[in-house]
């Protein structure tokens, strides 16, 4: 069997990538503390249940929902509040939202968590002027995956029109070969896990979709977006692909910290 620990040993891989994780911190923090904002809001019944709000100055706003990474074993919403600054600016209201990490839950439990928490937002944006029929959902890495279940589900509950789109950074959408790695001594995963990776589940027309790896990542990475690209065009998706030159799994996140980007242009655009 192939070991995949190459593939996603990202930071052996990027030994700067903890300079724009610390980054994302001290300017999470800086938004935080300057910015309208409700925090820790819970959605469930556990610890990491829970969602950060940066309203937006209006009533009726479009939403902007962001889910971290960290392979499900890592991370924290709150090294993501930087996000909140360029977008409440442009008219958004900005979610960012936590969930228990494994080994303490399953990666099943961790999906349905995240299902649970978009339920909530929908019956409780409109409390910090968002509007609960303009979503648009983000997620690098991990929350790439756990956005796709999001939008997997909506359409198959015939409960998708309040998503304007997904925005799919550096995404993971095959647990297969995350079980083939180091990963897998965490997160144990077993046959019910992987077949629901985005990947492998039935072809349905979804909201329209970009997709975002950068081409300083590991071939796995862009493998995996090249072919979840290609699975939304054959469910007659309007997708958009892009591999960025120079970018790689942390800074391609970056993108998010500033309107002067094309990812930012794109997102303002697709409010209805």
């Amino acid at each position: 069997m192939h070991n995949y620990d190459h593939e996603f040993n990202l930071r052996r891989r990027h030994p700067f990538g903890r300079v724009h994780m610390v980054t994302n911190q001290l300017q999470s923090l800086w938004a935080r503390a300057t910015m309208n904002c409700h925090l820790d809001h819970a959605y469930g019944a556990t610890n990491g249940q829970t969602v950060d709000i940066f309203p937006a100055a209006q009533p009726s706003a479009p939403v902007l929902l962001f889910i971290h990474g960290g392979y499900f074993r890592a991370l924290d919403k709150s090294q993501y509040s930087y996000i909140a600054r360029p977008y409440v600016a442009a008219g958004f209201t900005v979610a960012v939202m936590n969930y228990d990490l494994a080994p303490g839950v399953s990666i099943g439990e961790i999906i349905q968590q995240n299902l649970a928490g978009f339920e909530w937002l929908k019956q409780n944006i409109h409390s910090w002027n968002g509007d609960a029929s303009k979503f648009i959902l983000c997620g690098h890495s991990v929350g790439a995956f756990l956005v796709a279940k999001i939008v997997q589900h909506a359409v198959v509950m015939n409960d998708s029109e309040c998503i304007g789109a997904q925005i799919l950074l550096s995404g993971i959408f095959d647990l297969t070969k995350v079980r083939q790695s180091y990963l897998n001594q965490v997160l144990s995963l077993n046959e019910s896990e992987i077949n629901a990776s985005p990947i492998f589940t039935d072809c349905y027309q979804q909201p329209e979709t970009m997709i975002l790896v950068g081409g300083e990542e590991t071939a796995e990475f862009i493998r995996q977006s090249e072919r979840y690209h290609q699975k939304m065009l054959a469910c007659r998706t309007r997708s958009e692909y892009h591999c960025l030159e120079d970018l790689n799994h942390y800074t391609v996140s970056r993108l998010l910290a500033s309107k002067y980007n094309f990812l930012y242009h794109k997102i303002c655009s697709l409010v209805r």
